[in-house]
This record gives C-alpha cells, sequence and structure tokens, in this order.
C-alpha cells in the first residue's frame, strides 16, 4: 500500500470518530504530503543543534523550564519527608519516650511512613493518568497542586505518628500525579532534537529541591536543633511559586490533536512558537495529527476508542499487549533501576544511615551528596541529545552497582576515621551515577511510549518504579534502624545484588530514543528492531525527508 493509500485508509478509518474541525485539520493533512506521495512525520527544524533550537524556540524551552520548577517541590518533599525524621525536635514531638525518657522514633511508623508515600505516588500515576486524559495535562496540574496543599497543611498542624501518616499518603499522591505529568507535558511541548535536554530539566530543578531539604535542615541543626516547623513552612514556599506558573502555561497541542479540537491546537501552537521565523504552524500541526491519525487507526483495531471506565481498563491492559509491551518495558527499566540500586537506602534514608554509622552531622553529608547531584544534572542537560539516552543509563547503572560493592565491603572492616572517609566519597561517587539514571529514566518515561498510550505507558512505567519505591521505603528504615535488624553498611549488599540484574536487562531490553520523534519510535517498535541496535537504525520517516532534501535540490 502506497504512503497516500495508507494515510486515505487512517482517515477513513477514524472519520467516524471526527468532529468538523477534524475535516478541516484533515485537508491540511492532505495539503502537507510530500512530493513522492508520503506523509510528512517529521519536522525540518528537527535537524537544529541544541543552541539553535533553544535560542529559535525560546518560548518552548521557557514552558518547559517554568513547568519543571515544580518538580523542585517533589525533590524538596521526598528529601524532606526523608530526612526530618533525624531531626531531634521532629523526634520529641512525634516519636515515643523509652525507659530513660529519651524519646525515638518506632521503626514501624517510619516504614509506615514510606509505605504510605509510595502507595500515594502509586494512585497519583495511576487514578490521576486517566484524569490527564480527559481534562487535558494543564487541568490537571491544578488537582495535583491542591493535592499537595492539603497535603503541607496536614504536616503544619501535624500533632502524631497518625497526622504525619496522612500528609505522607496526600503528599504522595500529589508527587506521584506530578512526577508522570510533567515528562508527558515537556515531551509534547520540547522540540525533539533537544527533548532529551528539556526532560532533564525535570531532573535539574528536582536535585535543586534535594539540595534545599537537607541544606534547611542543615542550618536548623545549627541554630535551633530542636526546631523542625520552619523546614516544614517552607514548602508553601514552592507551592506559592508553582501556582502562578500553573495559570500562565498552555495546553498541549498534542492533547488538542487527540481529542480533534484542532483550532485550538493550532491557536496553542501558533501562541508559543507563532513568532518563530520560518515555522508553519499548519505544517507542524499536521505532523502532530498525522502521528495521532496513524496511531488512532491502530487504536481503532485492538477497539480501544470508547472512554467508559471499561475501555479506560482495557487501555491500561493495551500496554502490555505486543509491542506496546517492550515499550512499557523500555519506559520503566531506567527509572527502576535507581530504585533497585539503592535509592532509598543512599538517598532517601541516607540522614538516618549515616546517623546510625556514627555520623554527628548527617544532614551536613546529606546536602554534599545534593551537591553531587546538581553536578550531575547540569552534566547531563548539555550531554544528553549528543551522548543520548542508553548509554548514560547502562554506565550510570554499573557505576551505583559497584559503589554499593564498594559500600558492602566496607561493612566488615573497622570503621576508622579513614574508612568513614571512604565510605562519603564512595557515596558521592554513587550520588553521581544515581542522580543521573534517575534523570534519564524521566527522560524515557515521556519518550518511549505512543502517542495516544504515552499517558498510561507513562503512568505504568512510573508507577512500576514506585512500587519498588514502595518495597523499599518501608523495609529500609527496619534494615538501618537499631531497633531493627541493624544492617547498616551490609545493606549495600541487597541492592549490589539488584543492580547487576538491572546491568543486565538494560543491556538487552533498553532502547535510544534520543533524537526521534514519535513516529520513528513507532516504525522501530513495529518493525521489531532490538532496542540495543535503535540508535544507529535508519527510519522510513528518515528516508522520506532525506529524499525530500534530495527532490528540493533538484528543483533549485
Amino acid at each position: 500500500m502506497s504512503s497516500q493509500a495508507k494515510m486515505e485508509s487512517v482517515v477513513g478509518s477514524v472519520e467516524k470518530h471526527e468532529d468538523v474541525n477534524t475535516t478541516a485539520t484533515t485537508d491540511a493533512v492532505d495539503n502537507n504530503l510530500d512530493k513522492h506521495g508520503g506523509v510528512t512525520l517529521k519536522s525540518d527544524h528537527d535537524k537544529l543543534g541544541l543552541r539553535a533550537s533553544a535560542w529559535k524556540f525560546k518560548k518552548a524551552v521557557l514552558i518547559c523550564n517554568l513547568l519543571c520548577i515544580a518538580a523542585a517541590c517533589d525533590g524538596y518533599q521526598i528529601n524532606l519527608n526523608g530526612n526530618i525524621i533525624a531531626n531531634q525536635g521532629f523526634i520529641n514531638h512525634i516519636g515515643f519516650a523509652n525507659d530513660k525518657g529519651v524519646y525515638a522514633l518506632k521503626a514501624q511508623y517510619t516504614s509506615l511512613w514510606g509505605a504510605l508515600q509510595s502507595l500515594g505516588q502509586i494512585i497519583g500515576m495511576l487514578l490521576l493518568n486517566p484524569v490527564s486524559d480527559r481534562i487535558g495535562r494543564k487541568q490537571t496540574l491544578y488537582i495535583l497542586w491542591a493535592i499537595l496543599a492539603a497535603s503541607v497543611a496536614i504536616e503544619t498542624v501535624v500533632r502524631d505518628w497518625r497526622d504525619w501518616a496522612g500528609a505522607k499518603l496526600l503528599a504522595g499522591t500529589g508527587i506521584g500525579a506530578l512526577q508522570v505529568t510533567l515528562p508527558v507535558y515537556i515531551t509534547e511541548w520540547s522540540p525533539v532534537n533537544i527533548r532529551g535536554a528539556m526532560v532533564l530539566t525535570y531532573g535539574f530543578w528536582n536535585t535543586i529541591g534535594s539540595f534545599l531539604a537537607p541544606l534547611i535542615l542543615t542550618i536548623l541543626q545549627s541554630v535551633d536543633p530542636l526546631n523542625y516547623k520552619t523546614a516544614i513552612l517552607t514548602q508553601w514556599g514552592f507551592l506559592g511559586v508553582m501556582l502562578p506558573i500553573f495559570l500562565w502555561l498552555p495546553e498541549t497541542p498534542a492533547y488538542y490533536a487527540e481529542r480533534d479540537q484542532d483550532d485550538r491546537g493550532k491557536a496553542a501552537l501558533r501562541r508559543v512558537n507563532g513568532g518563530v521565523l520560518g515555522y508553519d504552524v499548519d505544517a507542524e500541526y499536521a505532523v502532530i495529527k498525522h502521528t495521532i491519525l496513524e496511531e488512532r487507526r491502530v487504536r481503532h483495531e485492538y477497539g480501544l476508542d470508547s472512554k467508559n471506565l471499561k475501555d479506560v481498563v482495557r487501555t491500561y491492559v493495551a500496554c502490555f499487549r505486543g509491542t506496546n509491551m517492550l515499550r512499557t518495558f523500555g519506559a520503566a527499566l531506567p527509572a527502576c533501576s535507581q530504585q533497585l540500586t539503592g535509592l532509598a537506602f543512599l538517598n532517601t534514608y541516607a540522614s538516618l544511615f549515616f546517623k546510625q554509622s556514627g555520623f554527628t552531622n548527617a544532614f551536613l553529608i546529606t546536602t554534599i551528596l545534593a551537591i553531587i547531584q546538581l553536578v550531575s544534572s547540569v552534566f547531563l542537560i548539555l550531554i544528553a541529545d549528543k551522548a543520548g539516552r542508553r548509554r548514560p543509563t547502562f554506565i550510570s547503572t554499573v557505576g551505583c552497582t559497584l559503589a554499593l560493592l564498594i559500600v558492602g565491603i566496607l561493612g566488615f572492616v573497622p570503621k576508622t576515621t579513614a574508612v568513614r572517609g571512604l565510605l562519603i566519597f564512595v557515596a558521592c561517587v554513587w550520588a553521581f551515577f544515581s542522580k543521573a539514571l534517575g534523570s534519564i529514566g524521566w527522560a524515557f518515561v515521556g519518550e518511549v511510549a505512543s502517542q495516544k498510550l504515552r499517558a498510561r505507558t507513562a503512568g505504568v512505567a512510573a508507577a512500576a518504579s514506585v512500587v519498588f519505591g514502595l518495597t523499599f521505603n518501608t523495609t529500609v528504615p527496619l534494615m538501618l534502624n537499631t531497633s531493627g535488624a541493624n544492617w547498616s553498611y551490609k545493606t549495600a549488599w541487597l541492592f549490589f545484588g539488584t543492580g547487576v540484574a538491572m546491568v543486565v536487562i538494560i543491556f538487552f531490553f533498553v532502547p535510544e530514543p534520543s533524537l526521534r520523534n514519535a513516529a520513528e519510535m513507532d516504525e522501530m517498535y513495529e518493525k521489531k528492531v532490538p532496542p540495543r541496535k535503535m540508535r544507529k537504525y535508519v527510519t522510513d520517516v528518515q528516508r522520506a525527508q532525506a529524499s525530500d532534501v534530495a527532490m528540493a535540490g533538484v528543483w533549485r
């Protein structure tokens, strides 16, 4: 079947689902066919370099960065909640006195808090995900903001461990919705050739939040060791910055295109990129629409057109059928790998680990680790679209695994000053690679899925990561706490084993989505191109674009 015939088949198969606006867009689509009868699925602007793209699409880059500031709230909340349990003032307020009158937290409650936060993340990722597809990315941002505000309100007036548990459930729900919505929003707005750098700004701002949490606690430790309330109140500052940003941000044109609200989609595209020299709004919107029409045809074949609850469940099931299963697996692996290489051990509960290991100022050490992670985030943004995603993911997993091996070995030697210094150095190395792994992981969540199942796949992939987070946030406090297993350094051996497994799995199943658009990823997976060979694979979309360039040269 020719490309023209294929396009007519696409339009025909979905015609009954389209409204008047779609008819107009179909005409624009037909007018945007290339000279040899194919369809345009790749923009000419995709060939620009990092600096040229960032400068040319300044407003789109601004939108992505402003949205990513919200990620700082994610990093701040998660790290504050994991580290504040080492603050003596918090312990005195929430904890229980022993026979000697000394207050301490019960291991089962710290474990419960971590578990409820992770459970909340799963709820936010899976239940608010269909909401995002129905009401749009922008409206979903308002919902998650309200949930986060409710969690901080409870924390502000916390009375006991029960209140804190409820706040953690709400905080996890809001953070989960944020983690799954932001990468999708950024992926749909960012120019393809700098999409990696834009998605990785999520990791950068997340690290800013992660850095500020232990820094605030370190300052409070030196000024007023029993002051925990100020740290909680600072979260309102992040919410205050987020709300006006959410109010200003536009909806994505991909969402409008999927809903057949083409006039609004073009208006959104015109609002952001209309002032770019040489930018044809109709042609660029047609690229988006082409991809969605093709994916709608495939979805129609699977019988996934309906919007009721039963079919929402079916769309989730579709994430595990055919090539979508490999895409879901590939999207989930990097983020899961971060969890399986010791995130809860040396990040979430780092202050608890270092405190139990005999360090007098655990907050200072976690602040140092946060600075290392910040350096890692900046480095990744600069190399993301040149080095790709797959190679840094593999190298980072190997780096984290080797660092955990060394920490595990240190558990069997006397804890001298030199050994403790080596532990801090190895933890810094681990922090660098772990942050790289986490940042890249969220890029995969937004890039590997098909356009229609992107929000679903992102939810499933992110939730898979959080399932591991739920497991380890529940068990690691019990491993580390002196009233629990008291494994200390030896906890590293568990994550060394899981890290080795992830190195092997990532090598075979993680794809290379760098510099690829949705149509190219669709093609490679449908042709069953092995994920490890995708980086060098030449797609039909690329061949068609090269043919267009050659034909243009002939006409000149």
